[in-house]
């Protein structure tokens, strides 16, 4: 039994050395890690990014309508149409509501513009929004919504 001895003393550091790594396979190793760390530190910040403006877009999209009163009457408060010139025409005055209209639907509303002529001479343009189901009004030069009689409530159907 005596003769395997140096067998034994041959192959224990063996085994017991076999599962070190060197210092430059050790270094290589660190230097991944840190490449990974920064790789995931910087895809976080993608995603927050991306999450951030995602979160902006699902406050304007889909467009909904003004959810009170108060809500639509702060908006055309914000809303500066009805400071520019009157427009000569009944073409400059429409294409100032549809501006107002594309205004709403970059915050995330929908109004509608209408037009009236009374006579040739003397028109009409207001917007319209939904509060819940009734019909508000404004015209787009004063921005004094007011409730039209007679036209009923609106319904989103089934």
């Amino acid at each position: 039994m005596k003769r395997w001895y140096w067998l034994l003393a041959l192959t224990l550091p063996i085994a017991i050395l076999s599962g070190c790594t060197s210092n430059s396979k050790y270094q290589l190793a660190l230097d991944e890690n840190a490449a990974l760390t920064s790789q995931v530190a910087d895809l976080q910040g993608q995603l927050a990014a991306a999450q951030s403006q995602y979160d902006q877009i699902a406050k304007l999209y889909p467009p909904h309508d003004f959810a009170t009163l108060a809500e639509l009457t702060a908006w055309l408060a914000k809303d500066k149409t009805d400071t520019l010139a009157p427009a000569a025409t009944i073409e400059g005055t429409y294409s100032q509501g549809l501006a107002m209209q594309l205004a709403a639907l970059k915050d995330g509303f929908i109004i509608s513009i209408d037009q009236e002529f009374v006579t040739d001479d003397f028109f009409y343009v207001f917007g319209i929004a939904v509060i819940g189901g009734d019909i508000w009004l404004w015209d787009i030069e004063t921005d004094d919504p007011y409730q039209p009689i007679g036209w009923g409530k609106v319904s989103r159907g089934p």
